[in-house]
């Protein structure tokens, strides 16, 4: 497939205009040209077009059928919202983590007035959650509404899903209500191309949707909880690479037995044999994890769950 044809799919899917698209660098009638194959472009410019895009270079050499590595340039300033400020070795204090991530949201504020798009939008969003974070860390108390609407919208009209749009759903989906995260996990799965499926899902969709299914599960949303898990095991059906899916897999099913059966021995028994695979393939963290979580899970360690995200 010529290069213009797959970026135009690519704009289209995500709904960005030519008008839009275009900036200093890359004029809309240049765009018009290359997408319909009547012109070329230098690489530094398509490079350029790709980020406007936010798809990365792996991701449309997959696409394309050519494998080549990642740029992180690519993710705005999303990599340094995942930075977590209350994370063990952390290189700075809280009250300098503070000042950065208040930093942040004047440059993304800036980035917006100067150039009003989507994408300087959601990255403004992100700062102002980063921000929140931040100060809740040192016990600082922050009543702001954040209007995630924009972030909800996006995520729910993309008709492509790239490593980017992960990114952004995994940051933003501890913000979101459950009734929008379960359409948006379903819109995820639905639109995430084969070719990417099993990147995307080993990097970001499978904890994420891992992520959601223990929001549910601690929120009482049982039918949701059945859904997310539901996609889960037809994500992992369609990877490759999904042993380790596998497992996480049987211990969620252990825990919705344990809380929604009629056999709560069953759904132990499940929770203790993902514990004891991933005890076996020395995957410490994780059979360390589940083993607390399913302490809290019945009842031995009176903690609250968190649900969380790890990527």
């Amino acid at each position: 497939m010529p290069y213009g044809t797959l970026i135009r799919q690519i704009r289209q899917a995500k709904h960005i205009r030519l008008a839009d698209l275009a900036d200093d660098q890359l004029s809309e009638a240049l765009l018009s040209r290359f997408e319909r194959g009547q012109t070329d472009i230098t690489l530094t410019k398509f490079l350029h077009l790709l980020h406007r895009l936010h798809v990365t270079p792996e991701e449309f050499v997959l696409l394309a059928d050519q494998p080549r590595r990642i740029g992180p340039a690519f993710f705005g300033h999303f990599s340094d919202f995942y930075f977590r400020i209350d994370a063990s070795g952390h290189m700075e204090n809280k009250e300098k983590a503070l000042l950065r991530a208040q930093n942040l949201v004047t440059v993304t504020a800036q980035d917006y007035r100067t150039a009003p798009t989507r994408w300087h939008l959601l990255n403004w969003r992100g700062a102002q959650i980063h921000l929140q974070r931040a100060k809740h860390n040192l016990d600082m108390p922050d009543t702001a509404v954040i209007d995630l609407t924009p972030v909800q919208e996006y995520l729910l009209n993309l008709d492509m899903w790239t490593a980017v749009d992960m990114q952004v759903y995994a940051f933003f989906l501890s913000e979101l209500a459950d009734d929008a995260n379960h359409l948006i996990l379903q819109a995820a799965a639905k639109h995430i191309p084969e070719r990417m499926l099993d990147s995307s899902w080993q990097r970001i969709l499978f904890p994420a949707g891992e992520s959601q299914f223990m929001a549910f599960m601690v929120h009482g949303k049982m039918a949701y909880a059945r859904d997310t898990l539901a996609i889960l095991e037809q994500i992992t059906a369609r990877s490759p690479n999904a042993m380790d899916g596998q497992v996480h897999l049987i211990f969620l099913t252990g825990w919705l037995a344990f809380v929604t059966g009629s056999d709560q021995t069953a759904g132990r028994q499940k929770m203790d044999q993902a514990i004891s695979i991933f005890t076996i393939l020395d995957h410490r963290l994780e059979a360390s994890r589940y083993r607390q979580l399913k302490e809290q899970i019945t009842g031995a360690d009176p903690t609250p769950i968190l649900p969380d995200i790890w990527l």
